[in-house]
């Protein structure tokens, strides 16, 4: 498929106490675990980390944010800038359950928008979501502006939203959309031998 990969990695993981992209998820890092699934469907994948090598990833195009500070939407303007592709599908590298299913259904929907992005209830999920390169211009002002929130540029671009029960036709959103962010978290999951106090 003629569409980039942008993994958000660049987050201080300040809640889960240490680098979550290292994190061992079922015998494989988070980073790992997500490269190996946009490897099934896209052309190219771009990790927005604040370096430039810190994961040696054959094949793999490592960027620092140009807006340093800016939280996921300066990782969402770097990737951005040097995706080969019209389209990227992003997401955050702790979201471990995303699907391939899931990003194809957003990527099939993307006609005449330049944002798909799932909605469940009243909540978006921008950080597992589809853009287009014109988002570039609008994301750019918010960051020059001091706007770190990703949805604030939302407004100046045609965005596709995608209802919770069309979400179902490839997943459970609840499941699909869970996200690591403390040590409880993992060891809910199995992943850890015991809560953090």
């Amino acid at each position: 498929m003629a569409v980039s990969g942008i993994i958000l990695a660049g987050g201080r993981s300040s809640r889960m106490g240490r680098d979550k992209t290292l994190l061992l998820f079922k015998n494989e890092t988070l980073i790992e675990r997500t490269v190996r699934k946009l490897q099934n469907f896209v052309d190219e994948i771009i990790i927005a980390s604040n370096h430039t090598a810190k994961y040696n990833l054959p094949g793999i195009v490592e960027v620092p944010d140009s807006y340093p500070g800016m939280g996921p939407l300066g990782g969402m303007h770097a990737g951005l800038m040097i995706a080969k592709h019209q389209y990227s599908f992003i997401v955050s590298c702790d979201m471990p359950f995303f699907t391939e299913e899931l990003a194809r259904y957003l990527l099939e929907r993307k006609a005449g928008c330049d944002v798909v992005v799932p909605e469940i209830g009243n909540r978006l999920e921008p950080l597992c979501a589809v853009y287009s390169r014109n988002c570039i211009k609008p994301i750019e002002k918010c960051l020059q502006a001091g706007v770190s929130q990703v949805f604030r540029f939302y407004p100046d671009v045609r965005v596709c939203k995608i209802v919770e029960s069309d979400l179902r036709q490839v997943g459970d959103p609840k499941e699909i959309f869970c996200n690591l962010n403390t040590p409880e978290d993992l060891y809910y999951l199995g992943e850890s031998d015991k809560p953090v106090s």
